[in-house]
């Protein structure tokens, strides 16, 4: 299982924590997050900044709400894309269950620090 959540190294969340946290697919069209502990991320559907989370991009938030198996998230900033989206999402991948999918990701993201050192 793939975890989009900033902090891997926290398990618990309190009402008022903020991070940053990947956007994923959910179920249907929903889209969703996930905690290293394997709980979703929900995000508040009544946020103006809620039409404008897609997939693949990265969302700064506040948790509002916590349960058992899941916790909701009230977006705080405008949803980021681009190359710091892609690349938290393959440092989350090398750490995904799946050793091939973290070769892949490593491989790309040492590809995408190699351009970057070329650019500076």
């Amino acid at each position: 299982m793939i975890y989009m959540y900033e902090r891997a190294d926290l398990d618990e969340v309190s009402l008022g924590d903020e991070f940053t946290t990947l956007v994923i697919k959910g179920k249907g069209d929903s889209i969703i997050s996930r905690m290293t502990d394997g709980r979703v991320i929900l995000f508040n559907r009544e946020n103006p900044i809620f039409t404008d989370l897609k997939p693949g991009t990265m969302v700064h938030g506040r948790v509002i709400f916590v349960a058992q198996n899941y916790i909701i998230m009230d977006p705080l900033t405008p949803p980021e894309s681009g190359v710091e989206a892609v690349e938290m999402g393959l440092r989350i991948v090398m750490e995904s269950e799946s050793w091939e999918l973290g070769i892949i990701a490593r491989a790309l993201l040492y590809l995408l620090e190699k351009l970057e050192e070329r650019e500076s």
